[in-house]
Parts: structure tokens; sequence; C-alpha cells
């Protein structure tokens, strides 16, 4: 029995439209690559780009996750002696998210002649606008890749607190704190997003987490102190 090889006319592309927006970057590309090398076909062959068509819109919007932010670097070189030139991670996604999506899920892809035939499949727009409304993409929703969990829907019901009293000591969002932008995203990239989720955690679970070191620690007890908060005690 020969092994079963696609032909060309047995490819058939269809268009996906994402929307970045609250999506964190690794996540997303991780998906996306995946659409583009055709893997979630049951034609998949790796020699071959059996792939289809991604649209990403408000690719402005991509979220970053602990402190990639700022410690991770992009890197780039004349070719001249000293001629490196280093960049924040989150300043090229702040001046150029395009190119830092391509980047990221290029480095997804095969590093070949294949691999940029199915990068240029890739489509990736700052806003939430895109040129092609002809090809009908159709909405490709990846929640799962979301910072916070997926996000509710305007057909369902937020629920009611208006009518019921909170209990002494439960407070709302992390927002509400005033922590540092780079503290706050680090809380929020371990799934802590408001602070009753944060006191419920242990002193060694809030240290666990990526980008809170001795200092951030530090004045996260200060602030949960301020308002007669503390980090759960495990007997």
């Amino acid at each position: 029995m020969s092994t079963y090889t696609p032909k060309a006319g047995d490819i058939q592309r269809s268009w996906h439209v994402v929307d970045a927006d609250g999506l964190v970057l690794g996540r997303l590309a991780s998906e996306v690559a995946k659409i583009l090398r055709g893997k979630h076909k049951p034609i998949f062959t790796p020699h071959q780009d059996t792939g289809d068509h991604v649209v990403i819109v408000n690719a402005a919007k991509v979220v970053l996750t602990g402190a990639k932010a700022t410690d991770k670097a992009v890197y780039r070189h004349s070719g001249y002696p000293g001629g490196l030139r280093t960049r924040p991670y989150g300043r090229l996604l702040l001046d150029r998210p395009e190119e830092a999506l391509r980047r990221t899920i290029g480095g997804m892809l095969p590093r070949n002649r294949l691999g940029r035939r199915m990068l240029s499949k890739l489509k990736v727009y700052r806003g939430p606008e895109h040129p092609h409304q002809a090809q009908c993409p159709q909405p490709l929703v990846l929640d799962h890749t979301r910072a916070h969990g997926p996000r509710l829907s305007e057909d369902t019901e937020e629920p009611d607190t208006a009518t019921s009293d909170p209990a002494p000591g439960e407070s709302g969002s992390i927002s509400e704190l005033g922590l540092s932008a780079r503290l706050e995203s680090s809380i929020r990239g371990a799934g802590v997003a408001t602070v009753d989720d944060l006191v419920a955690r242990s002193a060694f679970e809030v240290l666990a987490m990526a980008g809170v070191g001795p200092k951030s620690f530090e004045e996260l007890t200060t602030v949960l102190a301020g308002r007669n908060l503390a980090f759960r005690t495990d007997d």
C-alpha cells in the first residue's frame, strides 16, 4: 500500500480571520502557525503547503505575559563589527505590531522556501479592518489563547453584583490596587484577575509567578497590608 500524497488539486484553501484583541502573542502564534502549515487537516504532509490563509486584525491589541515586554528582545545585525542592535519586544509590538506577529509566527514555520511560502498566506493588520472581504474569511475563535480566559459575548448576561452586598474584605479588580504596570501584568499573566483570587493564594504561590521577584513581592504585600489584606497562610 503506497503512502498517500496530496496533489495540487486535492488542496482546498480556506480563509480565516482572527481578532487578536486580548490574545497572548505566543499562544496566538502557535495556533496560527498550525493553520498556515495545514496541521488541522487530515491531508497534512510535512513537505507540502496544505495550509489555509489567515487574516489577523487588531494586531496592536495583542498582549505579552509576565515581563516579556521588557526582558524579551529583538536582535538585528548590520553585518559590520559592532553592528548588533537590540530592541525590547514591547517596543516592537507598540511601534510595529504587524512585524511582531509576522516575526513570531514565522519563527514557528520551517526555515526554508516552504516556510516562506506558508508565511505568504498570513495577512496582519493593526486595526479592526481588512481588505479581504471578497474572500469571505470565516471567524476563527481562539479564546483559549486569551490572557484572562474567554471573553463574555454580548448575548451573555454578566453576573448581577448590584443586588448583593460585598462581604467584608471582598475586593474587585487587580487594577484597584494601583500596582506598577509590570507587576500587574505579571499577576494577570498567572491567571489572577481579582483581589479575592490574589489573597486566596499563598506567599509561595505568588513568588512562583513569572516576573514576581522579592522587590515586587514586597510592593505587593505593602499594598495589601494597607487594605487590611494578606496572603493565605497554610497551617
